[in-house]
């Protein structure tokens, strides 16, 4: 049977040849129809490619389209809460605690102020931590604050692309290694002025100042992007005052008692004031009286 595809695709081949140059197209259709047939492909598929010289339309694939690049972003969360009077203060110690307690190497606390004791009592918590940390943390922000009788008032996210200012410093370290490298190696010859290698130790010097500087700017930018800040601002509000229809009458009443207070004060200040000038005057008003009579 092999032996007869052979002689058959033979024989297609020696047509092949034969036929016009107009028919090219075809001929090479045959050829590959014989060359089927010798490898022992199907008589059907050989008839196929027959009857379609052309051959079905290859299937393109799309490729998938590439990933945008990756940007190193520094990311900064600042929160504002509102709670009650007496529960800011207790909200800001839990949060600071359970920064303290996550250790250095998943959160530090940056700074911590508050005045709890003023007319509008508030507070500020800045920390510094893990990206993943600073996010579990602050996604339990808005609970905390509506268990303590509050709400979470403010989230504010502000990302800065640094990718330039790293690549930047990265760039300009290397140039000032390499530069630096080329001539510790002049350096290392032989021959020169007592002039000119002062000269070369002194470029070596402000060339190795450059490279430290350029990778403390490098580490602190690679620092901001494997870190983020969150500012935590603490204010005398909650539920009620912050939504209720009865917030501007409190509040009013808030004023009106702060203004009365202030009032009080003042006078206090001024009756500590004249009382000894009004002592010292009666006294001496009321002597210059009793002198008289007796005089006349």
């Amino acid at each position: 049977m092999r032996k007869a595809l052979m002689l058959a695709s033979a024989g297609l081949i020696v047509l092949a040849g034969c036929s016009p140059p107009s028919d090219d197209k075809q001929a090479q259709s045959y050829e590959a129809a014989s060359a089927d047939a010798a490898a022992g492909a199907p008589a059907d598929a050989a008839a196929t490619t027959l009857r379609n010289p052309a051959g079905p339309a290859p299937v393109t694939t799309p490729r998938p389209a590439p990933l945008a690049p990756v940007a190193q972003i520094a990311y900064a969360y600042r929160y504002a809460l509102s709670l009650p009077r007496d529960r800011g203060a207790e909200m800001m110690s839990r949060h600071e605690l359970a920064c303290a307690s996550a250790g250095p190497g998943y959160c530090q606390v940056i700074s911590a102020q508050a005045d709890w004791t003023a007319r509008e009592p508030a507070g500020q918590l800045e920390l510094r931590g893990q990206p993943e940390w600073i996010n579990r943390f602050r996604s339990g922000l808005a609970l905390d604050a509506q268990n303590a009788g509050g709400r979470l008032d403010e989230a504010v996210t502000d990302g800065e692309d640094v990718t330039r200012g790293i690549d930047v410093a990265t760039t300009g370290a290397r140039t000032t290694a390499s530069l630096t490298q080329r001539i510790e190696d002049l350096q290392a010859r032989r021959g020169g002025t007592m002039a000119q290698r002062l000269e070369i130790e002194r470029d070596l010097a402000e060339l190795r100042r450059q490279y430290d500087a350029q990778q403390i700017e490098l580490r602190a930018l690679n620092d901001r992007v494997q870190s983020a800040r969150l500012t935590l601002e603490y204010r005398q509000g909650g539920v009620m005052a912050a939504d209720s229809p009865t917030r501007p009458v409190a509040r009013a009443l808030g004023d009106a008692f702060g203004l009365s207070m202030g009032m009080l004060a003042i006078l206090i200040t001024a009756g500590s004031i004249l009382l000894p000038i009004v002592v010292i005057g009666g006294a001496v008003w009321w002597g210059i009286r009793r002198r008289k009579p007796a005089s006349a």
